[in-house]
């Protein structure tokens, strides 16, 4: 297969939908396809539509009830695909769901990467899950209160890492300092040549020391390792994490949509 050199906005969309695909079920609708993720119960991403090709609102309803019948859960989350018909936004938007966009930018395998001079480690067991738990509670605390909404709970949180730990074959790493983790990343390499970069985070006491940068240059150095060129990462667009991206060398590329019944994690 010919190796991916860049990535279109249409591939950016399909490279993020599936990405939240590994290790679900996927089942066939008709008007949408649902996937499963059992092993992440309570996260809105346990159960998500994408593909939609509902034209009417009764015909929404009926979809979102065949979802609840299947699962035993309501469809929290509606990812937007490129062959999406606008219709389909209009009724979402219609019946109060909320827009999220994340802005994605795309590193070219024509830019050079330094070598890391921080080593990360696997996320292989417990342990090691638990330290990566530990920092995705600071992210959501420091997320919502900077949203200025309630904080979500801890089996919220405990929710979005099972999500993770169950997306496989993506690979989550920890960065430690003596002993202590400071920082997590997550990477996919797609069989195709493309890969995406996914919850870049670092402990507030930690920041500052270019751990973040360290990271990005370890996982991008490990998918070319493994025959990848370029190299998606998403960014929520009132962050900042998007102003290091582009510093790196990241090109601004799409927007993806997503819509939401309740808030993400």
């Amino acid at each position: 297969m010919m190796q991916v050199m860049e990535l279109t906005a249409d591939e950016v969309a399909d490279l993020v939908e599936q990405f939240w695909s590994l290790g679900g079920e996927s089942v066939d609708l008709g008007l949408g396809r649902l996937v499963r993720s059992p092993a992440a119960p309570g996260h809105p991403l346990e159960n998500f539509l994408t593909s939609l090709r509902v034209g009417s609102e009764d015909q929404l309803v009926s979809l979102l009830a065949d979802v609840e019948a299947i699962t035993g859960a309501p469809c929290r989350r509606v990812l937007i695909s490129p062959r999406t018909p606008p219709a389909v936004e209009a009724l979402l938007v219609l019946n109060d769901w909320s827009l999220d966009t994340q802005l994605q930018f795309v590193l070219p395998a024509s830019v050079a990467i330094e070598p890391a001079t921080l080593m990360l480690e696997l996320a292989q067991d417990d342990e090691d899950w638990r330290a990566i738990e530990g920092l995705f509670r600071i992210d959501h605390i420091e997320e919502d209160r900077r949203a200025g909404r309630a904080v979500r709970s801890v089996s919220e949180t405990c929710a979005a890492v099972l999500l993770r730990r169950g997306l496989t074959p993506a690979t989550y790493f920890v960065a430690r300092h003596d002993s202590r983790a400071v920082g997590c990343i997550g990477v996919w390499t797609r069989s195709d040549g493309a890969a995406m970069i996914e919850d870049v985070f670092v402990h507030p006491e930690a920041r500052g020391e270019g751990i973040a940068t360290q990271m990005l240059r370890f996982v991008i150095r490990t998918a070319r390792e493994r025959g990848s060129r370029p190299v998606l990462i998403g960014a929520e667009a009132d962050d900042t994490p998007k102003h290091l991206y582009a510093r790196f060398g990241f090109r601004p590329t799409a927007v993806t949509r997503s819509y939401s019944a309740s808030r993400a994690g």
